[in-house]
Formats: structure tokens, C-alpha cells, sequence
């Protein structure tokens, strides 16, 4: 299973040839594909944001095909594991970035984002790029 981040997502959205080609290979091998619910409330942000008045139904449209990850209390508390880890490190990523780590560690699914480098700070999370 695979997490799409809000990177790849907004790539996506925008036609980039690399996150469609990237989507291509999971949906070619049947891969299942997820996000959670950061990386959707982010999107919808971005959309509700924007000059185009059909984003935020575009944005539905997609994220109907993905399933939406669960924020558990196995992420909660992951999230307050890697935050801490990574502050006392020097190297935090923010809060969100910290949940949508933790929601694709908790469910031990790949996380597919432009940011590689960004989330390879969290020890366990498998990380690909496109």
C-alpha cells in the first residue's frame, strides 16, 4: 500500500508528467493507493485558496479514489514520538508533515512525496520520490 503525500498530489492535480507517471506505475501493478486526512485538508485549502471556483470539486473528485487513512491513536501518539525525536535532533518538519509521517509509519505504507529528503529524517519510514 501506498501514501500519496500533498506534493504529489498537487503535482498530480497540475498534470506534472512525473507524478502522472509515477501513478501510472502503482495503478499498472494494482497497488492501492491511500492519503489521510492532513494531506486532504491541505488540498482543500489549496483549493478553496485558488481563482478557479472547480477546485475544490476537482480535489473531491480525486481524493474520492483514494482511501483516507485513519487518524488513530496509534498515529496521535507516533506523532508525539517522531515531533520529540526529531526536535531533540534539531531537525523538526512541522506539525502536519509530522502527522502525515506518522499516519503512513502507523500503517506501514510507502510515502510517495517530492519532499524525499524532508520525511527521511524519520527512522522506519519508507520514502519515494518521483
Amino acid at each position: 500500500m501506498v501514501c500519496l503525500d500533498t506534493s504529489f498530489l498537487i503535482d498530480f492535480l497540475r498534470g506534472d508528467p512525473a507524478a502522472e507517471k509515477k501513478a501510472e506505475y502503482y495503478l499498472d501493478r494494482d497497488e492501492f493507493l491511500t492519503t489521510t486526512p492532513i494531506t486532504a485538508a491541505e488540498l482543500f485549502q489549496g483549493a478553496y485558496s485558488s481563482r478557479k471556483k472547480t477546485e475544490p470539486e476537482r480535489v473531491r473528485n480525486l481524493l474520492e479514489h483514494l482511501e483516507l487513512l485513519e487518524l488513530s491513536l496509534d498515529v496521535c501518539e507516533g506523532y508525539g514520538r517522531i515531533f520529540n525525536m526529531l526536535a531533540v535532533k534539531g531537525t523538526p518538519i512541522g506539525d502536519l508533515d509530522t502527522l502525515i509521517a506518522s499516519t503512513a509509519l502507523t500503517n506501514r505504507q510507502i510515502l510517495v512525496t517530492k519532499n524525499k529528503a524532508h520525511f527521511e529524517k524519520i527512522p522506519g519510514l519508507v520514502v519515494e520520490s518521483y
